[in-house]
This record gives C-alpha cells, structure tokens and sequence, in this order.
C-alpha cells in the first residue's frame, strides 16, 4: 500500500559499503511523532527507514529540519508490518527554535 504524509523531517543518515562480504546500502530519516496518553505532552522523534541511501543524497543539503513530503510503501510478510519511504520532496524550511531559559 502506497501512501503519502507530511512531516518534520529533523535529521537524516546514510550507510554504504560492506559488512563482513555484504554490500549494504541504506537511509533514515528521523521524522516528528505526536506523543499521546494521560502522561505524555509533545513529540519525540521517530526512525523511518529509506529505500536506500540515494534518498538521502537528494536531501542532505536542505537546511534541518524542514518539512517535507514523504511517500510510504506498507510492507508485511504476515506478522511484521514496516514502511519504508520511497520519495521526500521537501516543502518548507523550519525557523530554528529557541532554547528554553
């Protein structure tokens, strides 16, 4: 299943190259969730995986954090559901926040 979302994209990284013989190649993004329940307040930050580290590539100049556009895939081999990003078209630049006194 394809979907697409808009979220605050705070940090992103990549790995490329080779673990004990096994060429690997891969993204995150590290996006703004919502914290909920009786005795949560604000956001955390959660880890999307990426199609690779390419993603990443077209990404990494933009000024952190910024919003962006990111579509989904939806995954699952029947027990383990997992997304994975396929597409971040950033949108906007986040003015830096100040830090609490």
């Amino acid at each position: 299943m394809e979907m697409l979302a808009k979220v605050t994209i705070r940090g992103a990284k990549l790995f490329r190259g080779n673990i004990d013989g096994k060429d690997l190649d891969s993204g995150k993004i590290f996006v703004d969730t919502e914290l909920k329940g009786e005795t949560s307040w604000g956001v955390c930050t959660s880890e999307l995986k990426c199609e690779g580290s390419a993603l990443i590539d077209t990404i990494k100049h933009n000024p952190f954090p910024f919003i962006a556009e990111v579509a989904m895939q939806e995954m699952s081999n029947g027990k383990v559901t997992t997304k994975v990003v396929t597409s971040i078209r950033p949108l906007q630049a986040l003015k830096p926040e100040k830090a609490a006194a």
